[in-house]
């Protein structure tokens, strides 16, 4: 049902992306291998039947043992399931449309007050499979998600040219040619590479569940701005202030001194942190020629002062009068953050 809802956050790419995602999950095939494509078109088909069926449905409660839970009661389903290897996530993901899997639970960590729940193989999941998520202090890693994220990344044919992930994979011992050709060959790299990266996915929603900046006004924008650029460049800048801020991932690569997990950062970017982090390259290139981390450091510490100075400009936009107009607050962020990025 999370599926059905999720279909028009997407476009026509990115929901053909998830669609076949989707189907090589539900079907028990590895990211790399294709299905064929009338089977895919017509699973498609049909599940798009199946979803059109449930076009305004309420949500059903949960049964288990006997009792009966909420969708979205994740602290008193995970009470239970916890001890019995599995986890279950549930939340709402963007456009707030809810978003929900359960899954084996491989490992618990306990990290800065917050708990980090690693899950294998899924048995329940949606169209959206972000691989690693924040609720509250509790922290999501979904390894088979992950995994199909990365393959779906690498084998895209921007990605054939990237240098930051050329220079990556090299620094695992494989290179992008040799993976693609060959897949079941390289797999043992491949999970290697998987694995190694995924401690840096974790590391960013550490930061983000420790940064404070946005404090209340990320909820109230979000609510009143659902589905539109504005929320995307909100998203953005959250994500943003979880990567340079003091428990984020730069900060862990930076301590680390983790080259090729920084050059998987740079090559796994999302579009408009080219806008919102431009530092960020020409900062890579310096290091990459001086291998010297201190500038990147005096970097991070900078771009952090900034993202924050206008964390709390957004803050002090809501607390002024004329923001109860949703237009006025609207033009005004557009015109302050977005029009200066060209967004």
């Amino acid at each position: 049902m999370a599926a059905a809802g999720q279909r028009g956050q997407f476009s026509l790419c990115g929901a053909l992306l998830r669609l076949r995602q989707l189907y090589k999950w539900e079907h028990g095939l590895p990211p790399w291998r294709e299905p064929q494509p009338a089977a895919v078109i017509a699973w498609i088909e049909a599940r798009e039947r199946d979803w059109e069926a449930l076009e305004g449905a309420a949500w059903q409660p949960l049964t288990w043992e006997g009792q009966s839970f909420e969708a979205l009661a994740v602290a008193e389903l995970n009470h239970l399931l916890i001890p019995q290897c599995l986890a279950y996530g549930a939340g709402l993901g963007r456009g707030h449309v809810p978003t929900c899997f359960l899954g084996e639970l491989a490992e618990i960590r306990r990290q800065e007050g917050l708990t980090i729940l690693i899950l294998g193989p899924e048995l329940a999941r949606d169209l959206d499979a972000a691989p690693a998520l924040r609720q509250g202090p509790l922290i999501y890693a979904r390894r088979q998600a992950w995994s199909f994220y990365l393959w779906d990344r690498l084998s895209d044919p921007t990605m054939q040219n990237n240098a930051f992930m050329r220079a990556a994979l090299k620094a695992y011992g494989f290179n992008l040619a040799d993976l693609l050709r060959a897949p079941e060959a390289h797999q043992e790299k491949f999970a290697a590479f998987a694995s190694g990266e995924l401690e840096a996915v974790i590391q960013h929603e550490v930061g983000e569940a420790l940064e404070i900046s946005l404090g209340p006004a990320f909820a109230v924008l979000l609510d009143r701005f659902p589905q539109t650029r504005l929320e995307l460049w909100l998203r953005t800048l959250k994500d943003a202030l979880a990567e340079v801020n003091e428990w984020g991932r730069l900060t862990y690569l930076i301590q680390g001194r983790r080259l090729a997990s920084l050059a998987v950062m740079m090559a796994l970017r999302p579009p408009l942190y080219h806008h919102l982090l431009p530092e960020l390259a020409p900062a890579y290139d310096r290091l990459h020629q001086e291998g010297d981390w201190g500038p990147l450091e005096t970097t991070r510490g900078q771009i952090l002062a900034r993202l924050r100075r206008v964390a709390g400009e957004l803050q002090d936009l809501l607390d002024r009068p004329e923001s109860a107009a949703k237009d006025w607050l609207s033009a005004e962020i557009q015109q302050r953050y977005l029009k200066p990025l060209g967004l």
